[in-house]
């Protein structure tokens, strides 16, 4: 399964999603996209929404 960990700075309790979603990696694959960046270039933009499109679950922490 394709896992996004979408990091938007809004989740109070990031690190415990994240250390499950580390876990997780062992058998699917997880990527992490921080959106919270300020110096985000369209490039960047553009990789977030590909990403976004590939995965079968999003988490938004």
């Amino acid at each position: 399964m394709n896992i996004l960990q979408l990091n938007t700075g809004l989740f109070p309790d990031a690190q415990t999603v994240e250390a499950a979603l580390r876990q997780m990696s062992g058998t699917h694959r997880v990527t992490v996209v921080d959106i919270a960046r300020r110096d985000m270039q369209q490039d960047d933009w553009d990789a977030a929404l590909q990403a976004i499109l590939g995965a079968d679950r999003i988490v938004s922490i």
